[in-house]
């Protein structure tokens, strides 16, 4: 049986002395590189965000233009979270529950209207949406067909399995369009 005894590393092993100082140098490297990762870029959490693609929000305003045409106000007020806030382009107040969106919606379908996107900016915020822009409406307004330009802003959020508005703004255009 040979007994080995441990030996630090001495002037007489140049081999084992090159080794330590490589191996030194690299932990000093990583460290190096962990220290400036911390300071030097943002921290990423696990955030447990939905994905959520473009598309699946300009899909939403299609939703709710086929809940208009179904010419029942509780259909759209569906696509409403329950604390939901309306700012209507054809009426004064600002609604606040799903009641006074139904009043809203009471009027605005008597006009029978059929709309469509002209423009659309769709931000995505984990579980917040926007889609901004101008949409167009056909309507009928004394039996007359007409139609109805407006600038609007829908806030989407995450709420179970769904998306629904919790934030919808639409104005008339302020200029007459050409």
């Amino acid at each position: 049986m040979m007994n080995v005894a441990y030996q630090p590393c001495s002037s007489d092993h140049p081999q084992q002395r090159t080794f330590l100082r490589i191996k030194n140098a690299i932990g000093m490297l990583l460290g190096c590189c962990v220290l400036l990762s911390l300071f030097c870029t943002p921290v990423l959490a696990e955030t447990g965000c939905p994905t959520v693609a473009p598309s699946e929000i300009a899909d939403l305003f299609e939703q709710w233009d086929q809940s208009l045409k179904t010419g029942r106000p509780s259909e759209v007020v569906k696509t409403y979270a329950p604390d939901a806030i309306l700012v209507p382009t054809v009426s004064n107040r600002v609604r606040h529950t799903p009641a006074e969106i139904e009043d809203y919606f009471q009027g605005f379908l008597a006009l029978k209207p059929n709309g469509r996107i002209v423009e659309q900016n769709i931000q995505v915020f984990c579980d917040l949406a926007v889609n901004s822009g101008l949409y167009a409406f056909a309507v009928v307004k004394e039996g007359q067909p007409s139609d109805l330009m407006a600038r609007f802003t829908f806030v989407y959020r995450k709420m179970g399995d769904r998306l629904l508005i919790v934030d919808h703004h639409s104005s008339s255009m302020p200029e007459k369009m050409s």
